[in-house]
Order: C-alpha cells, then structure tokens, then sequence
C-alpha cells in the first residue's frame, strides 16, 4: 500500500474551497492501494478537535488522518499524560480568584495585582478553559507567556525581551514537560535567529536557520519512515517551496494548482501570483503539476514550455437526490468566502435590478469572511434589506444550494468552480462570471446556465430574472448541470485519472 501525503499549511474547520478538495480526494484515494494521510505545516495546539469535528460532519472519512508537525515531534517524545504536578498546576492557574492577589475581573479574562503591582493577566476561552496567563515586571512589560492546552499541561512558553517587549523565544512542551523544540527571535528584527529540535532519547539536538528548515527535515523524515516511496501532492502553494526543497529521491512529488496563477487581470500575458512563481520555475525539472481545466494547461505550456507534466484533473463532486418540487421559485443563493477575490457584492448590487422586475426575489448569501461587515452596509444602504440576507457560515452547502433555483458565481479569478460544480450535482443552475478558466460548460449558453462578462452587473441581473421569470427553463437547465455532473464529474472520472497519473510516476 503506498502512502499518499497531501500537503497544505494549514486545515480549519471553517475552510472549505482547497480543504474540501483535498477531504473528498483523500477518501478517493484511500482503499487497499492507498493510503492518504493530510499534512500540516502551521501551528495549532486543536488538531485532535478539528480531526473529530470533520469527521462528525461528514467531511473527512474515518480512517484518514491529520498529521501536523508540531503534534508529531510532541507526540514522538511523550511517555505519559501530563503529570501530577501539571495537573494539579494547571487547575490552580485555571481559578479566577487567587488568595495572594487582587483580582480585576473581566468576564473571559482577568487582571491580576500585588500591592498595587500589575503582575499577570489570564484569558479563557467561552468554554471557561484557560487559555494563556501573561507575566508582566514591576515597569508593565510583558515578559513571559504561558499557553494551556486543553488536556492540561502547558503547551508553550513564550519569552519577551525587555527593551522593546517583541518575541525573543518560543519553547514548546510535551504533556509530560519535555521541551522538544525552541524557537529564537532577534528581538530588533523579529526574524528568526535559530531553531533547535531536541531528541528526548538521544540527547542529539538539531539546529536549523529558520522554520523552512525544519519544516523540510520533517517533509524529509516522514518520507524516509516508509517501506515504499510516497508521493506527495502539494495542495498549498505557500508550501511548495518546502516540498521543493525536499531531497529528491525520496518522494515522487506532485503540485497541484487550484486558482488562477496570474494577477490582475488574470489573463495570459499577466504577471504571475509570486506564490506560483517557484511552482512554473520547476516545471522544466519534470515534477507533474495538475491545473483543473485545458486552457489553464495551454497557457501554462505557451509560457514556460512543453515537458509533458501538466495534467488536468478537475475537481469532483457526487450528484446528489434533490427533490425539484421543493425548490424555492424566487430563491437565488451563494455560497462563498466572503472576501475579495470572491465579490459577492456583485450579487448585491445586481439584485438592485433583479427586485425591480421580480419584486420577492430572494438572495440568500451564505458564508463568512472579511467582507460580511460591509456587505451588511451595502444590503441597508441598497434598501435590500427585505430581498437579501447573510445567513452565515454553513456547514451544509448542499442544503443550501438544492432550495435554490439559481446560484449566482461572482468570483475574479476563479482556477475553477467548486461552487458552480456543487451547485450542478443539486440540480440547480449558476449564473456566472466569464473569468479566465471558469469551468467550460458555460461554453454553450443556457444549457447548464449563463456566463456573462465579468463585472457586468447588468447582464447578471438579467440572466437571473430571466430564470427567476421562466421556471421550466430554469429547472431543465438544472436538469442539464445534473446530467454534466453524473458523465464527466464523478468521483469514478477522477479515481482514474489520478491512479493513472500515480502509475506512471511509480512504473
């Protein structure tokens, strides 16, 4: 059985886009054959808790695993539960109330004196579990912080220099109390000065300029663990430096592209995204790098070359059972980041005229980000309070998407579009905007829905009145999406693809 690593810095439970991509691919590939395994490379002391929590919603199947770097070298090096002592530490700090101290409370947080004195400062999460206690000297500086993990032992310590209170070190704790790592800052600078990684059993103590350099020794280290050489898939582009970095011979490495490469105005000729430079750069050395659509390939062959390793394996989704009956006539729905690069205040701005010509339209906007403060501007200051509403973070998107009688797509540079696909496998037609590789079943007009240019509000408007407005089209073209998803999308199409991909690199 050969290990499949898929590597991205970091995995929330409030992520989708990428981390729903890398979830569904991981169940894919992970049968007698394969083994998938997610890798982390950011610091979060609740990869456990996110792990199960996926797992309960359904997102993540069961017997695939989240393996993050730090948990890995804490786990490596404890020999038992947190200690007596830590324990018995732990609840003592836990209390708001302690009997040498006056106490200034706060709510989730509390302030701490001595005669007078500011010494410390506490903070709980809204489960009343301590999170951090911060020590301050007789000048209020901060000098040390003290992080809790959940279970009950300090996670990490982290050390502040008196001249100018920045970061100066970093020590990282098993549940037992064994420094396993420690991190030093040039004060000045904020730029790491050295990284060392102890070795409980050998007493060997490794040094490393910055993060980068542990974080390859660790690409390296759990690649060499295995009986077989993996692969690794490099799903976030600000990790591809470190798999790059890799020894060579010990992984067969693979980069996957989810987005557009190119800046504004996304197009060939643009300059590209720097997080994608060293991705193109490596190209000619042969590593596979996977785009999601043919003209995101013939660009990047057109700019840097022929070597034969860009392949297209789009993105997946199951057809769901959707009952059309129970659809919601006048219901439009997104569903996205509400961020920049995803625009949804496009979608606002064009139901301005939507509600002109279908007055109980509906636009519900479901998902969260930067942007939702001013998008709630926007909805009062357009007086569409009453058409259109931010319904939040969901972590049922299809629900969503089957109620709906068109989705609307606003994104500037979609790489390719999971929500369009999401929507197609409910049976629900996309608005959408001509942007640089969105998926090309919008090439036929009003099969599987519309794609008008980019940034004409007019014209989105329009196509969503006119599906609001005739109904049997609307649910025929819905109809069509579904069609598309169950010949070209399944989970079967891309098993193959990437199983033939696998075997050429392995045979």
């Amino acid at each position: 059985m050969r290990k499949i690593f898929m590597a991205i810095w970091d995995i929330d439970v409030d992520k989708y886009g990428v981390n729903s991509v890398m979830y569904k691919r991981a169940s894919l590939l992970n049968n007698a054959d394969y083994c998938s395994e997610l890798i982390t490379l950011d610091y979060k002391n609740n990869y456990p808790e996110i792990e199960l929590q996926l797992k309960k919603e359904g997102r993540l199947v069961e017997n695939v695993k989240i393996t993050n770097i730090y948990d890995y070298y804490k786990k490596r090096y404890t020999t038992s539960g947190p200690t007596e002592e830590s324990i018995k530490n732990y609840r003592l700090n836990s209390e708001k109330f302690e009997p040498d101290f006056q106490v200034e409370d706060c709510g989730e947080s509390a302030h701490y004196f001595q005669n007078g004195a500011y010494v410390k400062y506490k903070c709980w999460d809204k489960d009343g579990r301590l999170c951090y206690i911060d020590y301050f000297t007789s000048e209020n500086d901060r000098l040390k912080r003290e992080e809790f993990h959940n279970d009950g032992y300090m996670n990490r310590e982290l050390y502040y220099h008196p001249t100018n209170n920045e970061l100066n070190q970093e020590l990282y704790h098993t549940p037992d109390g064994f420094c396993y790592l420690t991190k030093w800052y040039n004060n000045k600078t904020g730029k790491q000065q050295k990284v060392y990684l102890f070795n409980l059993d050998t007493k060997e103590t490794l040094s490393f300029a910055n993060n980068k350099e542990l974080q390859v020794h660790w690409l390296n280290e759990i690649c060499k663990n295995e009986p077989e050489k993996p692969i690794i898939i490099c799903d976030g582009p600000g990790s591809s430096n470190r798999i790059r970095s890799m020894e060579s011979d010990l992984a067969h490495r693979i980069y996957a592209i989810h987005t557009n490469h190119y800046e504004a105005p996304y197009t060939y000729g643009s300059p590209l995204k720097e997080k994608y430079i060293g991705i193109m750069e490596n190209a000619k050395n042969g590593d596979p790098i996977i785009v999601l659509t043919d003209k995101q390939k013939t660009d990047i062959i057109k700019q840097f070359g022929e070597y034969n390793n860009i392949h297209v394996i789009p993105n997946v989704v199951e057809a769901r059972d959707v009952d059309i009956a129970k659809k919601d006539p006048l219901l439009v729905t997104v569903v996205a980041r509400l961020d920049e690069g995803n625009a949804v205040e496009e979608a606002v701005h064009a139901f301005v005229n939507v509600i002109q010509e279908v007055p109980d339209a509906k636009l519900h906007i479901y998902g969260d980000g930067p942007k939702r403060r001013s998008l709630a501007v926007l909805i009062r200051k357009l007086k569409l309070r009453k058409n259109v509403e931010l319904k939040g973070y969901t972590t049922n998107s299809d629900a969503a998407l089957a109620k709906a009688t068109v989705t609307v797509v606003t994104a500037k540079y979609e790489g390719f579009s999971l929500a369009a696909l999401e929507s197609f496998a409910n049976k629900t037609p996309v608005v959408i905007y001509d942007t640089n590789y969105y998926i090309e079943e919008f090439q036929s007009a009003g099969k599987n829905g519309y794609a008008v240019p980019n940034n004409d509000r007019e014209q989105l408007a329009d196509k969503i009145i006119y599906l609001l407005q005739n109904p049997d089209e609307a649910q025929q073209m819905g109809g069509n999406a579904y069609h598309t998803i169950q010949t070209k999308y399944t989970p079967g199409h891309q098993y193959k693809q990437w199983t033939n991909l696998f075997n050429s690199l392995t045979t």
